[in-house]
């Protein structure tokens, strides 16, 4: 069955735009991402946004699980931040 031209402009338009939300969210969660293991971060990414592209119906799940994810790592980040913080004070309290 064929669509009017117009109508699949708009399916273009709205995959991508699902696309760039995954895009962005990649993009987030990168932040968070050690240097050190950014080269798989980025295969990762490279293949979740080739996911999307083949199977747009995905697309929510996909969101879902990048925001646990982004979630996730900030969690730790903080954890580790706070660790962080707690051995340096302990190294000058251990000074005095």
């Amino acid at each position: 069955m064929t669509v009017s031209c117009w109508l699949q402009k708009y399916f273009d338009a709205q995959r991508s735009q699902k696309k760039d939300t995954t895009s962005a969210q990649l993009e987030a969660i990168s932040a968070h991402v050690d240097p050190i293991f950014m080269q798989s971060f980025e295969e990762f990414r490279a293949r979740i946004l080739d996911i999307v592209d083949e199977d747009p119906d995905c697309e929510d799940i996909v969101s879902e699980e990048l925001w646990e994810l982004d979630s996730q790592m900030q969690e730790r980040k903080r954890v580790h931040n706070m660790q962080s913080s707690k051995a340096i004070i302990e190294a000058f309290e251990k000074r005095k």
